[in-house]
């Protein structure tokens, strides 16, 4: 399988309630920037979101404070309910 880059509407579709709550905490709250050597005090900006092999979630963007590129992984794909949904729409994408 290989990664997947999925706009806001197909990330809006695979994330429940829960999980789009704890998306947005981590952008806003859980991304490292090695530039400010310190999580993004202003949270991810410009950001690009991929389903990897694994179905996690790779998010890349912009530190909104500085600018730096930064990058997360959202291991979404442990949780069984997830899986089977991005499993669901990589068949519907023909992957």
């Amino acid at each position: 399988m290989k990664a997947i880059k999925l706009n806001s509407f197909q990330l809006n579709i695979l994330l429940d309630e829960n999980e789009k709550e704890g998306f947005q905490l981590l952008l806003n709250k859980g991304v490292y920037c090695i530039n400010c050597k310190s999580v993004c005090k202003k949270g991810v900006v410009d950001y690009e979101c991929q389903l990897d092999s694994t179905n996690d979630i790779i998010v890349n963007g912009k530190c909104a404070e500085c600018g730096h590129p930064v990058s997360r992984v959202m291991e979404f794909g442990e949780d069984k309910t997830f899986f089977k949904k991005a499993s669901k729409f990589r068949r519907s994408i023909g992957e």
